[in-house]
């Protein structure tokens, strides 16, 4: 009876342990937690989720990486993401993917999390923030400023494992990664652009701007939102 309880709670502690190894780099460690206590479960297969979908990249950094050596590329490319990752999960939001010198993060996805949108946007204005800081230490040791774009939607989409039976990750398709992949494209430096759905869900919390119709590839036109600031903060 102790060897069957021991190998018992030894199965136990390798599913903790491939739970953490799984969804810590996707997760913050709060999360991460109540995944492995079984407070939280994610379940396999595709599912549909109304979500907000975040892309943000480096605008004109393959350019600047043809002027450095590779190292400081990785160097400056780690020491970017480090901070955006950070936000992200401050925020509550998931981490999908790096893309180059951009990343894709969920609110809604793998766990339900209240008022995904409103915390999306906010997490947007303190990555900008965050970068402007980053940019006046550069900028004082005579290095080039970086700027980042970012784009938001939000709507329902299938989330699930995908992938082939050797690899599979859990990742989301639908209109809304279509549209903000399409709206962090089109951003200018420091824009955050933000469809007509994530901008109905935020009330008057933020301030915006309206932009001019654009034509967004695979979408038509759009007029999104720039927005400028928050009025209010998470929680209140």
């Amino acid at each position: 009876a102790l060897a069957i309880e021991n190998s018992i709670l030894i199965a136990q502690r390798e599913e903790q342990l491939r739970v953490r190894e799984r969804f810590s780099r996707l997760l913050s460690p709060a999360l991460v937690e109540e995944l492995v206590s079984g407070k939280v479960e994610i379940a396999p297969g595709g599912q549909s989720h109304e979500t907000t979908v975040l892309f943000t990249d480096i605008r004109g950094f393959t350019s600047m990486s043809q002027r450095l050596e590779a190292e400081d590329v990785v160097r400056i490319l780690n020491e970017h993401f480090e901070s955006m990752v950070d936000i992200v999960f401050e925020f509550e939001g998931t981490l999908d993917k790096f893309l180059g010198d951009g990343l894709m993060a969920l609110w809604g996805v793998p766990l339900a999390v209240t008022d995904g949108p409103f915390k999306a946007v906010a997490a947007a204005i303190a990555m900008r923030d965050a970068l402007a800081e980053y940019n006046a230490h550069r900028r004082q040791n005579d290095l080039e400023a970086l700027h980042i774009g970012i784009g938001i939607d939000t709507g329902r989409l299938v989330a699930g494992y995908m992938g082939s039976s050797r690899t599979m990750n859990y990742t989301v398709i639908g209109p809304p990664v279509n549209l903000a992949s399409r709206l962090c494209g089109a951003a200018k430096a420091t824009q955050i652009l933000i469809s007509d759905n994530t901008l109905s869900a935020l009330g008057d919390r933020i301030t915006v701007e309206t932009l001019e119709e654009m034509e967004l590839k695979g979408i038509g036109r759009v007029a999104p939102d720039n927005v400028v600031s928050l009025r209010s903060h998470v929680g209140e």
